[in-house]
């Protein structure tokens, strides 16, 4: 089965770490593909742009022709990148659009009409060619985007070992289920399964009836009913996606003032690079220091967020 990630390009050095981080993990995958987009501002208007700008009644000026062709060499240079790595150009298409201010919306809104598996971006990113400051779009993605798994890449990120917090929530159960889905039957890589405490977390009930929906009820209640059924439902979704069982360690349970920190602190103790969580539904009341996910997002550095909610 062919998954895509729509990767957003705007030619800084923290869309090039995002390559990186793709052709190191993804090189040898032939069945993972990739949609490299740039989105620019249409000129100076404050209008938004039709849904095809060759159909727009808006002139084109000589700065947002050099926009766009600046635009189209830096969809060029990423395209060479991945090619280098070893990644077979067929898995690779690029497209340029020209979009309003908003271009966390225009993002979303590409993701959606392509269908894909992920979004990608890198955080930090500023150029002034194509207007696009990575930072302000890599959080706006993240409060606004709960469809589509959202990856924020911050750093130079090079270690394939994954750390998944897990709660028995069902946004942790999706976030293995998405992991399965992108890295089924891999064997080159290593996942750590971690569960943190604080003093203000309530003790976890096992309660398979929450995820019925989602997966078998015969399935639910053999593995998220049981005194172990924090990991028992990772580790079994994990072992059905073909990872081997020696690729994936359970961690001991740790405690913290706050979760965030703590699942910071277990990612870089194992070298992980990266770090697979869930998050809360929409609308769903957050703890006393505000969701998890939201504050490892404010914190993480040199390290890629896999965000699934």
């Amino acid at each position: 089965m062919q998954k895509k990630i729509l990767v957003a390009i705007d030619g800084s050095v923290y869309s090039n770490q995002s390559l990186s981080y793709l052709a190191t993990l993804f090189s040898n995958q032939e069945d993972i593909h990739f949609h490299l987009g740039t989105w620019i501002t249409a000129g100076s208007s404050v209008m938004p742009s039709v849904a095809d700008s060759k159909n727009s009644l808006i002139p084109t000026s000589g700065a947002q022709t050099k926009k766009e062709n600046g635009a189209k060499r830096y969809l060029s240079k990423a395209t060479d990148k991945l090619t280098r790595a070893g990644i077979d150009p067929e898995r690779i298409e690029t497209s340029l659009q020209v979009s309003g201010y908003n271009i966390a919306g225009a993002i979303q809104q590409s993701s959606e009409r392509k269908l894909v598996d992920s979004i990608l971006v890198g955080r930090r990113g500023l150029n002034g060619l194509s207007e696009m400051i990575m930072g302000s779009v890599s959080a706006t993605l993240f409060q606004k985007c709960h469809a589509i798994p959202l990856w924020i890449i911050d750093g130079e990120v090079k270690s394939k070992d994954f750390l998944v917090p897990v709660d028995g929530s069902l946004g942790s159960l999706m976030a293995i289920d998405h992991m399965c889905h992108m890295l089924g039957k891999r064997e080159d890589i290593h996942i750590y399964l971690f569960h943190c405490t604080s003093m203000f977390r309530k003790k976890l009930q096992c309660n398979p009836e929450l995820f019925y929906h989602k997966w078998d009820k015969a399935w639910c209640d053999a593995h998220l009913a049981k005194t172990d059924c924090l990991f028992d439902g990772p580790q079994r979704l994990l072992h059905e996606a073909d990872i081997p069982d020696k690729c994936v360690t359970v961690l001991p349970q740790a405690s913290d003032l706050e979760e965030a920190r703590g699942i910071l602190r277990e990612a870089k103790n194992h070298n992980c690079g990266t770090i697979v969580m869930g998050r809360r539904e929409v609308g769903m009341a957050k703890g006393l220091f505000g969701g998890v996910s939201d504050r490892t997002v404010k914190r993480v550095q040199d390290l890629a967020l896999w965000v699934i909610g």
